[in-house]
């Protein structure tokens, strides 16, 4: 599928893109069925809450043949290189669970930090396309956004003290290990100032991202986005597939995340799966 020239438009104005209805049941199926093979306990792919429920799981495409054909799904993808404007590679993978009345809030932050600081991509020519697995509402955690945020670059981080290398899984993983995935958790390392958030929520107010499940969404890795906990008895997962441009490369830095962090193939994706 390709996008219109209108919905391009929105995107690069708005900084992000809706579409509902963009799965179909059976393909949810699919996903949902294949989703338990993705986990492998004791893991440092494996992100988990403060009160010991799963809260990320990192590149399900290592270890699950279902997850790999939906990182290089032409549906995704296509949309995908129109957005940034290039052939594409696949940059990080994650499925994000709020399990039911115990899933916590992401905190206000970009994406963009991440990718730049700790894995040194130098431009925002990236997005993430966020698979809707479970009917997605203000109740169970959707996410909220802040148009037009993404114009703004990266911008003043919030005051936080220095975090505590706990909370992210086994406590035998290698200190560097421990240090990337306790900031994965629910008090993030980059987080927006406070006066900078109020004054965007001022100038351009807050969307909450709801669709029906087998909604798609495509947002800028600069986009100011939050969550909230999940206040139902009902599960809620979603895909999160980061893609980046084929000329927009990492450069060198000290202590690289790992790999299912932070991809290492920067080849454009161009074997595309038809369907899952």
């Amino acid at each position: 599928m390709k996008l219109q020239s209108a919905q391009i438009e929105f995107y690069q104005e708005k900084g992000y893109l809706l579409i509902e209805d963009y799965f179909s049941v059976e393909e949810l199926n699919i996903l949902s069925a294949a989703l338990p093979g993705t986990i492998d306990n004791g893991s440092p792919r494996i992100v988990f809450e403060t009160n010991g429920s799963i809260r990320s799981i990192f590149a399900p495409h290592f270890v699950n043949d279902t997850y790999e054909r939906l990182g290089r799904l032409e549906k995704i993808v296509i949309p995908s290189e129109q957005l940034i404007g290039s052939s594409v590679y696949l940059h990080q993978y994650k499925i994000n669970t709020k399990e039911a009345l115990k899933g916590q809030w992401w905190e206000w932050h970009q994406d963009f930090p991440y990718w730049n600081i700790d894995d040194g991509i130098e431009r925002p020519d990236m997005l993430t396309v966020m698979i809707y697995l479970q009917d997605t509402s203000y109740l169970n955690g959707a996410l909220l956004l802040i148009p037009c945020s993404h114009k703004r670059g990266i911008v003043k981080f919030a005051g936080k003290p220095a975090l505590v290398l706990a909370g992210s899984g086994p406590d035998d993983h290698e200190p560097d290990i421990r240090e990337h995935l306790s900031s994965l958790g629910a008090n993030l390392k980059f987080t927006v100032d406070h006066e900078i958030l109020k004054s965007m929520c001022l100038e351009n107010g807050i969307v909450t991202a709801s669709g029906g499940k087998g909604t798609v969404l495509f947002f800028h890795g600069n986009l100011f986005h939050a969550s909230n906990a999940n206040l139902t008895p009902f599960d809620r997962d979603s895909v999160l597939i980061t893609y980046n441009s084929v000329d927009n490369a990492p450069r060198y830095v000290e202590n690289p995340r790992p790999e299912f962090l932070a991809g290492r193939n920067y080849a454009p994706i161009e074997e595309f799966e038809k369907e899952l």
